[in-house]
């Protein structure tokens, strides 16, 4: 186990007015301690070989009962991880086919209620299972299911969004899916419990095209690797942010109101240069560009911390080594519940993480990041125990 201690400096200013003494009389300055600790946990599979070929993505960490729930879409067979003893809990077996399937082309993600019931979202549908495992409903995520706003024509709404822990409402990307089609226009809110649509325009994607990795001609014609767009929810709001730039935009999904909140970081550029050749002409230099896309800044999502109502992040860089042999750096950044910046800290270097690339799922569960991280095809987790103090 690896500890480090960091103090950093949060300036908290309240402004009567916006007269410059007025301001300087009501600035105060407030010092953060932040430190951490570093270990792994190991998950015990009795026996069994779980679902780790898709890095967790069709898991959810449920924190009311302490228990992870991982999905295999091929077989819907749900492993449940008991975290608190750190082993299998139990499996079981859902249907995949007639009226209690919870199936219908590609499962891509599943959400446990505080209630306990199940919703499994699918490639262009949402399951729901009551706390009994029962079916009790199918929703198509589409004009005629959804009333309120309409899709445009040729428009759709993604299957891998996500659902709040309530149970109320379902957020996922809209628009054009096609190859080469207008790509994706803004964010979709379903109301599940009143079966309504809400279509948000966001602009963000077109700022995003510059950094498209592209290639054209070759055995790997039309090949692409774009930035990613991230979602993350409360019950309250939705944080949308993405892969390269230091910035987010809050939803409120009861009043629909928006703000962007651009943030500043002194360890990492707030915007991947994106120096890296954009069309490539064969796999191999297709390969070759996209490991130099890789090795600039890259911001993971938003992972929220229910508990102390933090909001964490993972993001990372390449600070040494060679093109061929890159070394990273590894930067936590913590908000507060109003998405302010409390902290950011560059890992040391015995701390760096062992991903290629960022971990494909992070979640909190009392107060502490877990990491997931495959070990010889095992189960198991970074954790990274923080504490935040002020002085």
């Amino acid at each position: 186990m690896k500890k480090t201690s960091l103090v950093f400096l949060l300036i908290l200013a309240a402004l009567a007015s916006c007269a410059s003494k007025e301001s300087a009389e009501n600035t105060q300055v407030e010092a953060i301690n932040f430190t951490y600790e570093i270990d792994t946990v190991h998950i015990a599979a009795k026996d069994e070989f779980l679902f780790l070929n898709m890095g967790l993505y069709m898991s959810d960490y449920d924190p009311k009962t302490d228990l992870l729930y991982n999905l295999n879409p091929e077989t819907s067979r749900m492993e449940v991880i008991n975290m608190h003893k750190g082993e299998l809990q139990e499996l079981i077996q859902y249907d995949q086919d007639g009226p209690n399937a919870v199936k219908e082309m590609f499962t891509s993600g599943i959400k446990i209620t505080e209630s306990g019931e199940k919703w499994f979202t699918d490639y262009r549908s949402i399951i729901h299972l009551n706390a009994a495992d029962e079916k009790i409903g199918e929703f198509r995520v589409n004009n005629e299911s959804f009333s309120g706003d309409t899709l445009p024509d040729k428009m759709n709404i993604g299957g891998m969004g996500k659902i709040t822990r309530s149970g109320q409402n379902f957020v996922s990307h809209y628009g054009d899916y096609l190859r080469d089609g207008d790509g994706l226009q803004g964010l979709a809110v379903l109301d599940l419990k009143m079966r309504t649509k809400r279509l948000i325009p966001l602009d963000v994607f077109h700022s995003l095209d510059k950094y498209e990795l592209s290639s054209p001609d070759g055995e790997r014609a039309g090949a692409r690797a774009g930035e990613r767009s991230f979602i993350s929810l409360t019950d309250e709001e939705v944080i949308h942010s993405n892969s390269a730039q230091n910035r987010l935009l809050t939803i409120n999904l009861s009043s629909g109101e928006q703000r962007e909140v651009k943030l500043t970081s002194d360890l990492l550029p707030d915007e991947k240069p994106g120096l890296y050749p954009k069309k490539a002409n064969s796999v191999a230099q297709f390969e070759e560009f996209y490991e130099l896309k890789k090795q600039e800044v890259t911001f993971g999502p938003w992972i929220y911390d229910g508990e102390r109502e933090y909001y964490w992040r993972i993001s990372r860089e390449k600070n040494g080594g060679s093109v061929a042999n890159p070394e990273f750096a590894f930067v936590i950044t913590v908000l507060d519940k109003n998405l302010n910046q409390l902290a950011e800290t560059k890992l040391v270097d015995g701390d760096a993480l062992p991903f290629d690339g960022l971990p494909s799922l992070s979640f909190c569960r009392k107060g502490n990041l877990y990491m997931f991280l495959n070990i010889d095809d095992e189960l198991a987790f970074v954790r990274l125990k923080p504490t935040i103090s002020y002085e």
